[in-house]
C-alpha cells in the first residue's frame, strides 16, 4: 500500500534525539583501485579492502541523512532527512587493536558539536577485523519531537578508509516500540502507520505485537577536523 502524504505528515514533523548502539555482519569492502584484478593486493584483506593504516582515536566523523538509504520500512526513506534532521557526529573515544569506544550526538546547526545536546556512548565496537567494524547489539535512548524512547538491538557497521577519512558500504539495524512513538505522532496505531510505510509490527520482548524493525544501508560518514567533547559544559541550556 503507498502512503499518503497525510499519513506521512506526522513522522516528518518528529525530529530525533539521540542515544545508540551498534553491530554489523555483511561489510562490503571498499574497491582497490591498485587491484588490476590478477590476484588479491597483498596490502589488502581477504574481502579486497586495504586495512586502515592510521589511528582512529580521537577523530570525528559526521553522518548525514542524505548519505543513507533506509530499506525498511521502504515508505520511511523518502522522510528520514526530516527525521534526522541534523547530522549526526561520532567520536572514536578510545582504539585499541580489537575494539572501538564510540559516542555519538546529534550536531547543531553549522554541522559541530552542539555541547546542549546529550552525548551517548555506544557499547564497544569489535574493531578485529580491521577495516570493518561492527558495534552493538545495544540499546540507545533517543527522543521523537522531545518524547523519550529507546533504540533496541541497535547495531551500526562499516568499513574505514585507509587513512581514516571516513567509513562506508555501512548498515544500521534497530527495534522500535511502537508505543513509545504514539505521543510524538499524535495516533494510537502506529502499527497500522508502520503498514503503510511498508514495514509490519511484530512481538515486543513483553508479547504485545507492538515493535517494528527498521534498516538503513549505504550509511557513511566523514572525518570533520573540529573539536569534540565527551562530557560538554550544558549549563545554561534548556531542557
Amino acid at each position: 500500500m503507498r502512503c499518503s502524504a497525510f499519513l506521512l505528515a506526522p513522522l516528518a514533523g518528529c525530529a530525533i534525539g539521540l542515544d545508540q548502539v551498534i553491530d554489523a555482519t555483511e561489510v562490503p569492502a571498499f574497491s582497490d583501485p591498485a587491484d588490476t584484478g590478477d590476484g588479491a593486493d597483498p596490502g589488502t584483506d581477504e574481502a579486497g579492502a586495504r586495512p586502515t593504516t592510521v589511528s582512529m582515536e580521537s577523530r570525528l566523523y559526521r553522518m548525514e541523512a542524505g548519505d543513507m538509504v533506509v530499506t525498511e520500512p521502504p515508505g520511511l526513506d523518502g522522510l528520514w532527512d526530516q527525521v534526522l534532521s541534523t547530522p549526526l557526529l561520532v567520536y572514536v573515544d578510545r582504539e585499541s587493536d580489537d575494539s572501538l569506544e564510540l559516542v555519538a550526538a546529534l550536531a547543531g546547526a553549522d554541522g559541530l558539536q552542539n555541547p546542549c545536546e546529550k552525548v551517548r556512548r555506544f557499547p564497544a565496537a569489535d574493531w578485529s577485523h580491521n577495516p570493518a567494524f561492527a558495534a552493538g547489539p545495544g540499546e540507545l535512548d533517543t527522543s521523537f519531537a522531545g518524547h523519550a524512547a529507546s533504540f533496541r538491538e541497535l547495531q551500526l557497521s562499516g568499513v574505514v578508509d585507509e587513512y581514516a577519512f571516513g567509513w562506508r558500504d555501512g548498515t544500521l539495524d534497530a527495534e522500535l516500540d511502537t508505543r513509545e512513538l504514539q505521543p510524538a505522532l499524535g495516533m494510537n496505531d502506529v502499527c497500522a502507520f508502520v503498514e503503510d510505510l511498508g514495514g509490519s509490527c511484530h512481538s515486543c520482548a513483553d508479547g504485545e505485537a507492538a515493535c517494528f524493525h527498521v534498516r538503513i544501508e549505504e550509511v557513511q560518514a566523514e572525518y570533520v577536523e573540529a573539536d569534540f567533547d565527551v562530557t560538554p559544559d550544558a549549563r545554561g541550556c534548556e531542557r
